[in-house]
């Protein structure tokens, strides 16, 4: 992957910062849409922890790109995948996934 970026990382202001700051950032702008990958479904949570302790950079306001943050109702990155896909798997979700299927794909 690095091979594709000329050797580097992307720029540590651009990266994936945390689940609640990109949450409120879709929430306040309309335009800055966002899709999650199936690794949020799943159980490996290697994409949430740089347990490879990675040098990914330093954002602009001093602080070390690592973990994404992730919300206080989530114990662990674990924790976080296991709701996240209880949360998917609900009743709820399941009644009314149609309606997202016609937003994306079909006739709204």
């Amino acid at each position: 992957m690095i091979k594709f970026q000329s050797g580097r990382f992307d720029n540590p202001n651009r990266m994936f910062k945390g689940i609640n700051k990109e949450w409120e950032s879709c929430k306040t702008n309309p335009t800055n849409v966002k899709e999650l990958i199936p690794e949020f479904y799943m159980d490996n949570t290697d994409f949430l922890e740089n347990k490879m302790k990675l040098d990914l950079g330093i954002r602009q306001n001093g602080k070390r790109v690592d973990d994404v943050k992730l919300p206080r109702w989530a114990s662990s990155a674990e924790d976080f995948l296991k709701k996240h896909r209880l949360a998917l798997e609900a009743p709820y979700v399941s009644n009314n996934l149609h309606k997202w299927i016609d937003l994306i794909f079909g006739c709204k």
